[in-house]
């Protein structure tokens, strides 16, 4: 059987490592092998991408809004124009993007939060990236993602119109689940998060690990991750979030804890606050009375870095979302605070620990360090509640694998609600 090919949008390898760690999770477990999938991964970050190193079956185009907007959409309903009087373009008339993208077996969004009402301004771009799938007719999957709510009259015409034309729509969990069921879809399933499926290689962990022992032997250590967009919305309200920061990590040094802060979405080019929370961490930096007992991590690490990186600490204090994800693979006690709640919770809902999951408005250093004791004293407890559920939520996460294998070879993969 010929290799099978992918082409993907809504994605990049580089800036939130979180987004990066569901499409190297899909890289790592569909390539490999002489059956395996080529991607074509159409890259939000073009530039930052060019220069990750490059990996066998990968393959990177231009997939910036404007690029989709501009030369990706348009081609697509050239070509379908064309099609349907007769006229086959000749892929070798095509640019190679095209080329690759009408020559795919498959496409998969692999998004965020798609299509929710407290994101209305991304809509327009959550269409953009499902738009060349469904005006090729291509077989086509959303890769779990948070989804919805629906209820506003944009949202719910847009999604409802243009859901139904894809393939397999993989919620990531049951709240996501119930608002694309609430359209009266019948290609939604739900799957973990494809993150949980990440590959780190051994030389990797042994790498870092030895790389920071010097440092961390010894400590308990308290990892942090920062959220620039939970940084933005709080100052909207009139929440000092750097200031509530300052308070836990005061706290935390006054109890004899080590600080890792650990940007997890960082792209060092920018002067852009989005995906770039090294910004939020210099302010934070600038605020405390003192900065010894911390250590930032500004190397551009990769996703399984990263990981290996969250999984050191003995706590975690997380804003981002897959920086839970990784604390949660390591089997580390984690406190959330983030913006995007409904992601959050349900998620940690499949290891019941939401009770651990705090709103982005709720913020405040009293109750950062509330929500921090109480991770500490439910601490062995938290250990065994992942310990128990994670194996299910792996396993759910590499179904979603099996299930964009079988739609390459034409098969319609079936999920569990």
């Amino acid at each position: 059987m010929a290799r099978s090919s992918i082409s993907v949008f809504a994605v990049s390898r580089t800036g939130n490592r979180g987004a990066a760690s569901m499409l190297e999770s899909a890289i790592d477990n569909l390539s490999p092998g002489e059956n395996g999938c080529d991607f074509n991964v159409f890259t939000v970050y073009p530039r930052d991408d060019a220069e990750f190193p490059k990996t066998g079956h990968v393959t990177l185009f231009d997939g910036t809004p404007a690029s989709l907007v501009f030369r990706i959409i348009p081609f697509c309903i050239l070509y379908r124009l064309l099609s349907a009087v007769g006229i086959k373009l000749r892929p070798e008339s095509m640019t190679p993007g095209m080329k690759a993208l009408v020559l795919s077996d498959a496409v998969v969004i692999i998004g965020g939060t798609t299509f929710s009402d407290a994101q209305l301004f991304k809509i327009p771009y959550n269409a953009a990236c499902l738009l060349p799938a469904v005006i090729l007719g291509k077989r086509s999957m959303m890769y779990s993602q948070t989804m919805g709510p629906m209820k506003k009259r944009f949202n719910r015409a847009l999604s409802g119109f243009l859901l139904p034309k894809i393939t397999t729509v993989v919620a990531r969990g049951s709240g996501s689940l119930e608002n694309v069921l609430a359209l009266g879809l019948e290609n939604a399933v739900y799957f973990a998060d494809s993150a949980f499926t990440l590959r780190v290689p051994d030389e990797t962990v042994k790498r870092i690990r030895e790389r920071y022992a010097p440092m961390l032997e010894g400590r308990k250590v308290v990892g942090i991750s920062v959220n620039s967009i939970v940084e933005g919305k709080c100052n909207k309200l009139g929440i000092d979030h750097n200031g509530s920061f300052v308070s836990l990590i005061e706290y935390l040094r006054g109890k004899g804890y080590f600080i890792l802060m650990v940007p997890h979405s960082m792209r060092k080019k920018s002067r852009l606050r989005h995906n770039n929370d090294l910004y939020t961490v210099d302010d934070i930096m600038k605020r405390l009375s003192s900065t010894d007992g911390i250590h930032i991590v500004r190397e551009p690490y990769d996703c399984k870095e990263l990981r290996v990186i969250v999984g050191l600490a003995d706590y975690y204090v997380a804003s981002r979302f897959h920086s839970m994800i990784s604390a949660l693979c390591a089997g580390v006690p984690v406190l959330v605070f983030g913006w995007g709640f409904q992601k959050y919770r349900e998620v940690l809902e499949e290891f019941d620990l939401e009770r651990y999951c705090h709103q982005g408005r709720e913020l405040s250093g009293e109750n950062l360090i509330r929500g921090f004791e109480d991770v500490v004293s439910g601490g062995a407890e938290i250990v065994k509640k992942i310990d128990a559920n994670l194996p299910r939520v792996v396993e759910s996460s590499m179904k979603m694998h099996e299930t964009a294998r079988k739609l390459c070879i034409g098969e319609a993969g079936s999920g569990s609600r």
